[in-house]
């Protein structure tokens, strides 16, 4: 459904939702609206003039069971007290609609009923090729290791299954910013991999919208909508798959020569991770039965991705429990410090860092790619003059601390300060300059035909002095690695204390002792 660039991924304005300002939908369909109460048909689409005589007027005002008799809906009322948008078939003798057979999907809405209804038949229907394609990319996809081999599998898989001149893979960091990371297109095609996407275009409502209809369609982006007729309620369409594509998106979809686009969300544990974007460059048929198929390996994608993702931090919250179960069996601080250094490449990993640092009283130690030792101090220094937090994440350092010995290793970094124990972990990255091809629908429209020029040759930016972004699940281990820190450091004080307590006491009795042994002598002596 996406288009190729900018609003085309997604929508920031209220005039650019999924769903039209006005009540229309695709007219690769039909739509009618019942009363739940009666079942009488309060709203119809005006295309069915192309299937029934009069058109919508001949069946506003009827009962369902008027239309497709008793056994049908009876069917109806049984689909209706089902949650959310289900498949019912009709298929019979209706004289109204000449034996036409239909897929419909139900959906209840308050006192209302949608159904959607799309024409069914044998060259509608899915071929054997296509079901061993299906079959094909859902053993290919259940068999890959990791994501990015699950990624880089995913175009030339759906495009196998779909046919679509071009599959992208398009993927949302934590800051909403959007990236084609997996393509295939077909020669002829241009080719948008690495294109980012700023986080402008999208919107919580796009990103949740996104979320509840996992697959979107439009098969011709020269179709005229069809209006609803009927009575003045208004009838949200929100969760329709004939829904139509508001009046800028279409535009769009022409204007860089997409026939048709199909759109598959990527949802992992209840977030839109990404999405698998597909175009064509004419108009396409994308029938229910594909539709179906490309819903199930959506939902396989999004599990995997989600088990990759799930089985990352587990693994992760593992190796730092057993670093902090190997330090609490010695708890002394010497221990905590050389399990710090000797631990540096898996607390590395835990982070993506490059580079690490403890400073314990005046003693630096480090390990392997970090600042120099000086500049290491100079930036303690400045967190305990500054009034910076204990837990401290940053991937820009130049503009708070600008000292240039540090940025080169130190662009980045996840520092956890310990000031009553006099002891700070740092946690590195370099800098990096990224170059990022942005592209945006403001520049993706009529005037590219005008101009002959390829806009994104304009729209690189390069962005120097930041490390790569720390990620929230990094974030996230760096305050448990902290809060842990924190309490091993009380642990060992509190040892250390009683243990000195102790020893204090037993020096007492002795003297004590001592003293009395002393007494009972001389008074033996006397």
């Amino acid at each position: 459904m996406l288009g190729s660039v900018g609003r085309l991924m997604f929508k920031n304005e209220e005039t650019e939702k999924f769903q039209s300002d006005e009540a229309a939908i695709q007219p690769n369909g039909y739509l009618m609206v019942l009363n739940k109460e009666d079942l009488k048909v309060v709203k119809a689409s005006n295309n069915f003039s192309k299937i029934v005589v009069g058109g919508a007027k001949t069946i506003l005002g009827h009962t369902f069971d008027e239309l497709f008799g008793a056994a049908i809906t009876a069917n109806l009322r049984r689909r209706i007290n089902q949650e959310g948008r289900v498949l019912m078939l009709i298929s019979g003798d209706f004289p109204l609609f000449d034996q036409r057979r239909f897929n419909c999907f139900v959906q209840t809405q308050g006192d209302r009923i949608l159904i959607e209804m799309e024409e069914t038949h044998e060259t509608a229907e899915a071929s054997t090729e296509q079901t061993v394609a299906l079959t094909d990319a859902v053993a290919t996809f259940g068999s890959v290791k990791n994501i990015e081999e699950l990624v880089e599998l995913i175009p030339p898989e759906i495009k196998k299954l779909t046919g679509f001149d071009r599959v992208m893979v398009y993927k949302l960091d934590q800051a909403m910013t959007g990236e084609i990371i997996a393509e295939r297109v077909s020669e002829g095609m241009d080719s948008f991999l690495n294109f980012s996407f700023p986080a402008q275009d999208i919107t919580l409502e796009t990103c949740e919208s996104y979320c509840r209809n996992t697959v979107r369609a439009v098969p011709d982006s020269h179709y005229e909508p069809a209006a609803l007729v009927g009575d003045s309620q208004p009838t949200d369409l929100s969760n329709c798959a004939l829904a139509s594509a508001s009046k800028n998106h279409i535009a769009h979809l022409r204007n860089n020569g997409i026939g048709a686009s199909l759109s598959i969300s990527i949802v992992c544990n209840g977030r839109l991770w990404g999405l698998i974007v597909c175009h064509h460059r004419k108009a396409k048929p994308i029938p229910h039965w594909l539709r179906s198929y490309c819903e199930v390996v959506g939902k396989l994608i999004s599990l995997r991705i989600s088990a990759y993702e799930d089985n990352t931090e587990r693994d992760l919250k593992e190796k730092l429990r057993r670093f902090f179960e190997r330090v609490r069996e010695h708890p002394v601080r010497e221990a905590l410090e050389a399990a710090l250094l000797n631990s540096a490449p898996t607390i590395l990993e835990l982070f993506d860092g490059k580079g690490m640092a403890l400073i314990s009283g005046d003693t630096i130690r480090t390990y392997p790619v970090t600042p120099a030792n000086i500049d290491i101090s100079r930036y303690a220094d400045w967190l305990k003059t500054s009034g910076q937090k204990h837990f401290f994440v940053e991937d820009n350092l130049r503009s708070k601390f600008p000292l240039e010995g540090m940025i080169e290793t130190a662009s980045g970094v996840i520092t956890m300060s310990f000031p009553a124990y006099d002891m700070s972990i740092h946690i590195f990255r370099p800098e990096l300059t990224q170059t990022f091809t942005w592209a945006s629908s403001i520049f993706m429209s009529v005037e590219k035909a005008r101009s002959q020029v390829h806009p994104f040759e304009v729209l690189r930016q390069t962005i120097e002095k930041h490390s790569a972004p720390w990620t929230l699940n990094q974030m996230f281990m760096a305050q448990v690695f902290f809060d842990s820190m924190k309490s091993t450091l009380a642990a060992i004080e509190s040892k250390y204390t009683e243990s000195q307590n102790s020893r204090d006491f037993c020096k007492a009795t002795d003297s004590h002792s001592t003293s009395e042994s002393h007494s009972a002598s001389e008074s033996g002596d006397t």
